[in-house]
């Protein structure tokens, strides 16, 4: 595990305002469908979005073993945003934004941490046809690095200054949460065969849903 200290701030308090944006332009946007549904008796909660077919259970061949982790007690929000932590349900540990990894892993997210403190911390946003994750640790958003190749292909990093292609996420949450990446079409994987320093790191690799690929998010 490396060792650490934690920020006390945010390296990057213009972004936080950026996020801060796009969090008031999703939730009004929301906001206001749900009061032109409600003209027509529509409930809100009718309002489904589902992007894809709900994938194969089919795990890796080389994964083994699950971790119990409680269920979420909160459903997934399709017209807010949510300030969440995301575990792993391969190693029941929590996801760090690793902000004090340089270069071309900075910002490196990995399923390592017992406890939460900031680098632990992250923002969900429903926008249009997508999620993103927004990093308090590094105040950045989460990238699936489509161009890195080998083992560190489709590698997850919170280090863009906004969303474009690679910022892009389908999330759902059914008894358990998965992240797919849509800029490469792949599920998130907790790495749990890596060591050292890259051990849980989090790629988008993976075609089916197995233990590595499920997560569960809480609150705050």
């Amino acid at each position: 595990m490396l060792s650490r200290q934690r920020p006390p701030v945010l390296g990057r308090p213009w972004q936080v305002i950026v996020h801060n944006a796009q969090r008031k332009i999703a939730e009004s946007r929301n906001m206001n469908l749900k009061n032109i549904l409600g003209k027509f008796g529509i409930a809100a909660a009718a309002v489904v979005v589902v992007l894809t077919v709900t994938p194969s259970a089919t795990a890796a061949p080389a994964q083994s073993g699950t971790v119990t982790v409680a269920s979420p007690d909160w459903d997934l929000g399709t017209d807010h945003c949510d300030d969440i932590k995301i575990q792993s349900r391969g190693n029941g540990l929590f996801v760090a934004a690793e902000a004090e990894y340089t270069g071309s892993v900075f910002g490196m997210l990995r399923a390592r941490s017992s406890s939460v403190g900031p680098w632990e911390k992250f923002s969900l946003c429903p926008m249009d046809g997508y999620y993103t994750l927004f990093s308090y640790g590094t105040g950045s958003y989460v990238s699936a690095e489509k161009n890195y190749t080998g083992a560190d292909a489709g590698m997850l990093r919170a280090r863009a200054a906004s969303v474009k292609s690679f910022e892009k996420f389908e999330v759902r949450c059914p008894s358990y949460c998965t992240i797919k990446s849509l800029v490469n079409g792949q599920y998130v994987s907790a790495e749990l065969a890596y060591t050292g320093t890259g051990y849980g790191m989090l790629r988008a690799r993976s075609a089916s849903v197995g233990d590595w690929e499920k997560f569960s998010f809480s609150q705050g």
